[in-house]
């Protein structure tokens, strides 16, 4: 017990520490239909913003918990599925997620785009992979393999969704709670009135299927509306899902893990409210 207890003294006063990046997959990744392009590294690369693109070879970073027996979240950086915003979208996520009690992976997905059209399809077989690793692995984070969620933002929250919700093999790796953080790409169009994406390509889950819980965030003057938000979380309740959706009036776009207004300050305490609530994080 003691030993414990000073290991985590240790972990508060250090701060949270992430393990090195490793690969999603053994071999050459699935369904890969893109060209390395000459002379850049296969795992990606950073621009002067921080954001990362041209990942031929997707890897993920993980930040243990202080305790075992914690919550892990896997982190989907958005970007568009052209590039991943992995720092205020990513790391700084985990290390509020590890403030809270809950140990993170960050998912450094498949981008560019391979296909305009459906430019999810490669990154839900690499976050449908981490999904596995992660139940296989948790231990090795101070997690619980039976409270595996995924988080996403924008893209990666449309991504976090696909995972969670769309139809797919009955034997698809699915995480047991999802966060969408003004999610993209959930509506046919970016326009309030528009309708969910059904069908095959859609985000509704398949009929007779009781969705994983649900945790929604979004601003009202976001770009993508947050209207898309509330229309999935509205069909997952009608299927027996619990959802909860809070939506400020100000914060447009792409706030994350930040300072910059009133939403990206608080959205991580009120996640960490919800997963209590849910049973998924003990307090």
């Amino acid at each position: 017990m003691k030993t414990t207890l000073l290991a985590c003294l240790l972990f508060a006063a250090l701060g949270a520490e992430s393990l090195p990046p490793a690969p999603v997959w053994d071999a050459a990744p699935p369904a890969e239909t893109r060209k390395q392009k000459p002379g850049t590294d296969p795992k990606g690369v950073v621009n002067e913003k921080g954001f990362r693109s041209e990942v031929m070879i997707p890897e993920f970073v993980a930040w243990p918990a202080a305790q075992p027996g914690a919550p892990i979240i896997i982190v989907c950086p958005g970007g568009g599925y052209s590039f991943l915003a992995e720092e205020h979208e990513g790391a700084e996520v985990a290390r509020r997620l590890n403030k809270l009690g809950v140990a993170a992976v960050v998912l450094r997905y498949r981008v560019p785009r391979r296909d305009n059209e459906k430019p999810w399809v490669v990154p839900v077989i690499d976050a449908r992979r981490m999904v596995q690793i992660v139940r296989e692995r948790a231990k090795e984070w101070n997690a619980d393999p039976k409270k595996v969620g995924i988080l996403g933002f924008s893209a990666g929250g449309n991504l976090a969704a696909r995972v969670a919700y769309s139809p797919a093999e009955a034997d698809a790796a699915r995480p047991d709670f999802a966060v969408m953080v003004y999610p993209a790409y959930l509506f046919e169009k970016d326009k309030p009135d528009s309708t969910l994406r059904d069908g095959p390509d859609g985000v509704i889950p398949t009929k007779g299927t009781k969705p994983v819980p649900a945790f929604f965030a979004h601003s009202a003057d976001d770009g993508y509306p947050a209207e898309g938000s509330m229309a999935l979380a509205k069909v997952l309740k009608s299927m027996g899902g619990s959802t909860e959706v809070h939506v400020w009036a100000k914060g447009s776009h792409g706030w994350g893990a930040t300072d910059r207004c009133e939403a990206s300050r608080k959205w991580t305490d009120l996640l960490g409210a919800w997963m209590v609530e849910q049973g998924f994080l003990k307090r």
